[in-house]
């Protein structure tokens, strides 16, 4: 299942996608799904502690 504030963010990068797909493969992320899922879940918890 995907979670479609994932693909939201993804298709609204236009220019910054090519940053962001490099960003990702540099910290070890499969996909730029996976690495904004990471980022979102962090965010999460950082708001909840």
């Amino acid at each position: 299942m995907q979670n479609q504030e994932i693909i939201k963010i993804i298709e609204n990068l236009k220019g910054r996608k090519g940053y962001e797909e490099k960003k990702a493969s540099k910290l070890g992320f499969s996909s730029l799904y996976a690495y904004f899922e990471d980022k979102i879940l962090k965010e999460k918890q950082a708001i909840e502690d």
